[in-house]
Parts: structure tokens; sequence; C-alpha cells
């Protein structure tokens, strides 16, 4: 009993998933202007977590002061590891081009590098106010194998038991005299 009991311990693993998150802010902030007739860049370096993976979590609100909610065009780009966000030589990846009033963008990301945000205010509309907050979150899980289950506790007491019964079968053992 005490081998069976120790060998069901020892083979039955019990595995435990641990959701990991990592979180980066790239870019919090209220009230950024885009005038009328004008398209504003803003180039923002992010960097993905490492074997996890990565989704940018953007949320853009538009208001025109004294009138409240409103709409413009937004894009976001990749730029392909230029610094800034006027395109290179190398065209920018779109991951996302439409116009928003109030809208969340979660976007799967793989790479570290620069990323714009593009505001388009173009013709007689007049002043905006951008709230906008993007974030990477970066998720995985953590496996480990553990000893701890219901059968490596079954195991370990059927052990303990055959521990028991070989201790007191060897306490009681009789000893035969050579004479």
């Amino acid at each position: 009993m005490l081998i069976i009991g120790l060998v069901a311990y020892a083979s039955i693993p019990s595995v435990h998933t641990t959701p990991v998150v990592n979180v980066q802010n790239v870019w919090v902030q209220n009230a950024f202007p885009i005038q009328a007739n004008t398209r504003v860049g803003e180039p923002r370096n992010i960097t993905v977590f490492s074997e996890m993976n990565n989704e940018l979590w953007a949320n853009v609100t538009v208001s025109e002061p004294g009138v409240g909610a409103s709409a413009i065009h937004f894009q976001l780009l990749a730029m392909n590891n230029s610094q800034s966000c006027t395109p290179s030589s190398r065209p920018p990846t779109v991951l996302v081009d439409q116009t928003v009033s109030n809208k969340s963008f979660n976007i799967p990301i793989s790479a570290t590098g620069t990323y714009c945000f593009v505001f388009d205010n173009q013709g007689p509309q007049p002043l905006k106010n951008i709230d906008i907050s993007a974030r990477v979150f970066g998720t995985t899980e953590q496996v480990v194998v553990a000893r701890d289950g219901n059968a490596n506790t079954a195991g370990l007491g059927l052990g303990a038991v055959g521990l028991i019964v070989a201790i007191y079968g060897y306490s009681r053992k009789s000893i035969i005299p050579w004479e």
C-alpha cells in the first residue's frame, strides 16, 4: 500500500493555469484640441510585452466646446519603424481608419514601434476637443504543475496508511532465536 500510494502521488499531476496581465499606458489626455482645417498626427512609441498576446485598447471621445458631442476622422497607423508621423519610404500600416464620435477599439499588435494617432478636422468644421485613453494590454497564461489535487491527496493518504501498516507489521514481527 505504501508503494502504491506514493506512486499515485508522484505520477498524477495537478495542472493550474493562472492568467497574467500586464498594462502599459500609451496616451491618456483630456481636451486635446484639434483646430479647424488641420490634420494632427501624434506619434507614440509602444513597447509590446514579450511572449504575450498584446492588444492596444483605445477610447476616443470627440466634443465641440459649447455644443457637446461631435465627430472627427481618426486613423491609427503603424509607422514601420519610422519615428514620426510623416510616412517614410515604406507606407504605414493602417490599423484604424474611420469617423468617430465616441468609440472604443481593441486592436491586436505584435511589434514594438511608433504608432501614429491621426485626427483629421478638414473643412469648415470648428475646433474639436479629443479625450483619448490608449493602453497596451499583454495577456498570457502561466501553467504550474503541482502535486496538490484530489488524486494526489488520496495517494498520499494511501501511502501514509501503508507506512503505518508497515511499521505495525515490523513491530509485531516474531523473533526466532537461533539455538
